[in-house]
């Protein structure tokens, strides 16, 4: 009888374990990615449509790359693309979409490159996942069997319109044009900032403190704001091209800086936290945000150029002051 028991126990427990494990894995779900291209007649030039998906559980966050337009993208050629948007499918799972607008220029058939992806499930656990290549085939403008070389069209006569109405009109668009020139002259000198990085950055905070963003609730763009800040003022008191770097690259950038090592760890946290907000589903407190805006100025503080401190005056080396300046000496009177 209690050998019966033991068994039916062990039974029931493996078939919770089970169900269980079910339960999960339909709560999580799996993360796929897919590139498709639409069917359709496309020449040299058109516009073509690649299609980026990314499925993953409610609440992961898929970071969509941004492709180059300044370089190839294999065979294709990258016009723009559209911002990542992210709907719920009603099923516990989500569906994040971003549109490339990729040129072909010359027929055939082609296959766009492979996409990798980060996603990740805002505990911090990260996964890549990979966007198979989509195919696409590009007809000639030309039709079949249409090889006959053409004489070229003459010119059309045209009758010549009077001229003065084309004098008057160049006169008027070269004295707009010098008007412009001046108004936009006057509006540079005029918005010209002569303040130094530091004090930006701190006139910055105080401006993105008085708009009370976590008192809304809208943590992403207050995160996004202190940090870009901190960015910017990095980039422009030490040269770093912070704006356009990771975290991890800004690191190594910090090794050449000569500021404190406590300052550098201080940075370094700063940005791991700002990225964890911005690029998670992580919502921070209001304690949290009044931290960060304290970090963020300390950092300006901490790193802002020191003023220079005047030597005291001794009877055989008089002092230089910061204008250049001797200090006026006195000559002795004869009691």
């Amino acid at each position: 009888m209690k050998r019966t028991l033991f068994l039916a126990f062990w039974v029931l427990a493996a078939l919770i374990l089970v169900f269980t494990g079910q339960a999960g894995a339909q709560t999580n779900g799996p993360v796929s990615a897919s590139l498709s291209i639409p069917d359709g007649d496309y020449t040299v030039g058109d516009s073509i449509p690649v299609t980026l998906v990314v499925t993953h559980p409610a609440g992961y966050y898929a970071v969509i790359p941004a492709l180059p337009t300044d370089q190839p993208w294999g065979d294709f050629t990258v016009a723009g693309q559209s911002a990542a948007t992210t709907v719920d499918n009603g099923d516990g799972s989500e569906t994040t979409s971003a549109v490339i607008d990729a040129r072909l220029f010359s027929p055939g058939s082609f296959t766009t490159p492979q996409i990798d992806i980060a996603v990740t499930d805002g505990s911090g656990g990260l996964q890549t996942v990979t966007a198979a290549p989509a195919a696409v085939t590009l007809g000639s403008v030309l039709q079949p069997g249409d090889s006959e070389l053409r004489d070229i069209k003459g010119q059309a006569n045209l009758p010549l319109p009077a001229v003065w109405p084309w004098i008057v009109a160049a006169l008027g668009v070269a004295a707009l044009a010098v008007l412009a020139v001046v108004l936009w002259r006057r509006r540079t000198v005029a918005a010209v900032d002569n303040r130094l990085p530091h004090q930006r950055a701190q006139d910055a905070l105080v401006a993105i403190e008085a708009m009370h963003l976590p008192e809304q609730e809208r943590f992403k763009e207050y995160y996004t704001l202190v940090s870009g800040t901190v960015r910017t003022y990095i980039e422009q008191r030490f040269g770093v091209p912070a704006l356009e770097r990771t975290t991890t690259e800004i690191r190594a950038d910090l090794k050449r800086i000569d500021i404190a090592e406590d300052v550098k760890s201080q940075i370094l946290l700063f940005l791991q936290d700002s990225d964890l907000i911005k690029f998670s589903t992580f919502r921070p407190d209001m304690d949290s945000a009044a931290y960060l805006m304290a970090t963020a100025r300390f950092i300006v503080e901490a790193t802002r150029p020191q003023p220079a401190v005047e030597e005291i005056d001794t009877p055989d080396r008089p002092t230089k002051r910061r204008n250049g300046r001797q200090p006026r000496q006195t000559s002795e009177v004869a009691a």
